[in-house]
C-alpha cells in the first residue's frame, strides 16, 4: 500500500513560475488599461484595475532586473564562478531578442502614420528616434508620437541594459552599496522631479529612467533573497512552503490594496512617483514569496510559460492596434464622428472590449510564432556559427 508523499514539489530556482505569474498579471493589467481607454467598457475588471493598470510597466521592468540577474544570484548563492558574459555578446543577445518584433511593430505604426497624414520632417526625427531607442529622451518623440506610444518603456530597457555588465557583477560582489546608490538615484531624481509637478515639463519627466533605478534595485535584491532561500533544506518541508504562499497570497492583497490607492488618488502622476517604490515592493514580494511556495500543477505552469512568451508582442501591439480598429476601421461598426462610447452604447463598449482583447491576442500569437520565434532560431544558429568560427 503506498505512502501518500507530503514532500512539495522541488523549487525551480532557475525559472520560477511566479515570474510568468506576474509578467502576465503585468501585461494584463496594462492591457486592460489601455484597452479601457477606447471601450470605456468597465467589466472586464476591478475599476482600480483599469484606472490604474499602466503601473504594469514598473512590474515588467522590476522582472527584467529580476530575470536577467537570476544566473548571477544563483551562482553566488551556490558558491559557483560567476556567468562570463562580455558586454557586446550580452548586448546582441538582448538586440536579437528585442529589435525583429519591435522593428514589426514600428513599421506598421510607420506605415498607419503616412496613411494618416503622410511625410515631415516631424516624423522623419521620430522615426529616427524610434530606430535607436531614444525616443523617450526627446518630448516631440514620447509625448507627441505618431508612432507607437507604448515603445517609450523601451529606452528604459535599453539603458538598463547598457550597463547590465557592469551592474551585475559589482551586485554580487558589493550588493547592499549598490542596490543601495540605485535606491539614491531614484529618491534624487524624485525630490527634483517633484517640484515641477503642474508644469508641462512633468509629464516627460516622472517616467525617465532614473525614476526606476530603485524599481531596478528591488528587482535585484528579489533576485538575490530568492536565490537564498530556494536551494534551503527548508525549502522540501510542506509546511514552510504553504507559508510562504499564504505570505505571497497577501502581498497580492496589499498590492490590490496599492493599486486602489494609486487609481483614486486625485494627483495621479504625482502620486505615481512618489509612491513607485511600495508597489514594486509589493510586486516584489509577491514574487519571491510565490516562487518559494507556490506549487503549479504542470499544465498550469506550462500554460503560465506560454502566455508570459507572449507578452512582449502583446505589449507592442495592443494599444495601436486597438486605436487602429477603431478609428481607421470603425470596428466595431460605427458612424459620424463621436465614437459610440461617448455616447453611452454600453453594447458596442461590449463588442469593442471583446473584439480589441481578440485581435491582440491573435496578433500578438501569430508576432510570436512568425516574427519572434523564427528570429531567435536565425540569430541563434547565427552566434553559434561564429563561435565555431572563432574557436577554429
Amino acid at each position: 500500500m503506498g505512502v501518500l508523499s507530503c514532500t512539495p514539489a522541488p523549487i525551480d530556482a532557475d525559472r520560477p513560475a511566479a515570474a510568468d505569474l506576474l509578467r502576465v498579471l503585468a501585461a494584463w493589467a496594462v492591457g486592460a488599461f489601455h484597452i479601457w481607454q477606447q471601450s470605456w467598457y468597465s467589466g472586464a475588471a476591478p475599476a482600480h484595475w483599469l484606472r490604474a493598470g499602466s503601473v504594469g510597466v514598473d512590474w515588467l521592468v522590476l522582472l527584467s532586473a529580476f530575470c536577467l540577474f537570476l544566473p548571477w544570484a544563483n551562482a553566488a548563492a551556490q558558491g559557483r564562478p560567476l556567468p562570463l558574459t562580455r558586454a557586446a555578446a550580452f548586448y546582441r543577445r538582448r538586440a536579437s531578442r528585442l529589435l525583429p518584433a519591435y522593428y514589426a511593430s514600428l513599421l506598421f505604426s510607420l506605415v498607419l502614420a503616412l496613411h494618416r497624414a503622410g511625410w515631415s520632417r516631424t516624423l522623419g526625427i521620430d522615426l529616427a528616434a524610434h530606430l535607436t531607442l531614444t525616443q523617450q529622451l526627446f518630448p516631440q518623440s514620447y509625448l507627441a508620437t505618431r508612432l507607437n506610444g507604448v515603445t517609450w518603456t523601451l529606452t528604459v530597457f535599453a539603458l538598463f541594459y547598457l550597463v547590465f555588465p557592469l551592474l551585475a557583477p559589482l551586485c554580487v560582489r558589493r550588493p547592499l552599496p549598490t542596490l543601495g546608490a540605485l535606491c539614491a538615484v531614484q529618491l534624487g531624481y524624485t525630490l527634483w522631479a517633484l517640484p515641477q509637478y503642474g508644469n508641462d515639463a512633468y509629464s516627460s519627466l516622472f517616467n525617465q529612467f532614473p525614476a526606476f533605478c530603485g524599481v531596478l534595485a528591488v528587482g535585484l535584491a528579489a533576485a538575490l533573497v530568492f536565490a537564498r532561500l530556494a536551494r534551503g533544506g527548508w525549502a522540501q518541508r510542506l509546511l514552510p512552503r504553504a507559508g510562504c504562499t499564504v505570505l505571497g497570497a497577501l502581498a497580492l492583497v496589499w498590492l490590490n490594496a496599492q493599486l486602489r490607492t494609486q487609481a483614486y488618488a486625485a494627483e495621479f502622476q504625482r502620486y505615481q512617483l512618489v509612491n513607485r517604490m511600495p508597489l514594486a515592493l509589493a510586486a516584489a514580494a509577491m514574487l519571491v514569496c510565490f516562487g518559494l511556495g507556490l506549487t503549479l500543477p504542470r499544465p498550469v505552469r506550462r500554460a503560465l510559460a506560454w502566455l508570459s512568451a507572449l507578452t512582449y508582442s502583446f505589449y507592442l501591439w495592443h494599444q495601436q492596434l486597438t486605436v487602429f480598429l477603431k478609428y481607421d476601421l470603425h470596428l466595431p461598426t460605427w458612424t459620424g464622428t463621436t465614437p459610440p462610447n461617448q455616447l453611452g452604447d454600453t453594447a458596442w463598449m461590449r463588442r469593442a472590449e471583446a473584439l480589441y482583447w481578440l485581435a491582440a491576442l491573435a496578433v500578438s500569437i501569430a508576432a510570436y510564432y512568425l516574427i519572434e520565434k523564427p528570429a531567435a532560431r536565425h540569430f541563434k544558429k547565427t552566434a553559434q556559427k561564429m563561435h565555431a568560427e572563432k574557436a577554429r
